[in-house]
């Protein structure tokens, strides 16, 4: 994954595919609105417009779709149909859905101590700082850290070294590698490689976290 192919079509790998696929079968097929509107609620994690929508699809699509999310982003699945199992054109939708789930969510930022602070407490970002990793849930923030063997308690803990962060997703890529096709996988390696920008762009930050 590269992170221009990660912006191109949707902020999750299960968007992607499914804007892929919209774009595979084209403009003229009875489904490519249902794909680009199922893609594009999904990507602004509107969970309750979505569950209307595959609703009131055609079976053969909304089977798709719900695969699609199932197989590339579970934790979105299982919120949107909970432990529900069987045929997917029976399960129906949680019914405490609501648009803009990830409200409270968080951001990956890169952090450095304030200059204007004599004691060296305050951490700041830089003013230029440009974004590549999508607003997540705290939920989901929570699960990726850990998965690193991180501290999910991001909200009171803070910050961390950004070296020690590379040194956990580069730990996880090499004991993973022969699951690159799990999405947990395509999710650390996204942060990995954001991380790694971080150090590129911004020499002067020394930590990362979620915020």
């Amino acid at each position: 994954m590269r992170f221009y192919e990660f912006k191109k079509d949707g902020s999750t790998l299960a968007v992607r595919t499914i804007n892929r696929y919209a774009d595979e079968v084209g403009p003229d097929s009875m489904d490519y609105d249902m794909f680009k509107k199922s893609a594009e609620l999904l990507d602004k994690q509107m969970l309750k417009s979505l569950a209307q929508h595959i609703e009131n699809s055609d079976t053969a699509p909304r089977e798709y779709v719900m695969k699609t999310i199932a197989d590339h982003d579970p934790e979105t699945f299982k919120k949107m149909y909970g432990d529900q199992e069987g045929y997917l054109s029976i399960m129906k939708p949680s019914k405490d859905l609501t648009d803009g789930e990830i409200e409270e969510g968080a951001d990956f930022y890169g952090y450095y101590k304030d200059p204007k602070d004599p004691e060296g407490k305050t951490m700041t970002y830089p003013d230029n700082m440009e974004f590549k990793t999508p607003h997540r849930s705290n939920a989901s923030a929570r699960m990726l850290l850990s998965r690193l063997g991180f501290d999910p308690d991001f909200e009171n803990t803070g910050s961390m070294p950004i070296d020690d962060f590379l040194k956990g997703t580069d730990k996880y890529l090499r004991m993973n590698v022969s699951d690159k096709d799990n999405p947990y996988y395509d999710e650390v390696e996204m942060y990995d490689m954001e991380a790694k920008r971080f150090k590129k762009e911004y020499p002067e930050i020394t930590h990362v976290g979620f915020n």
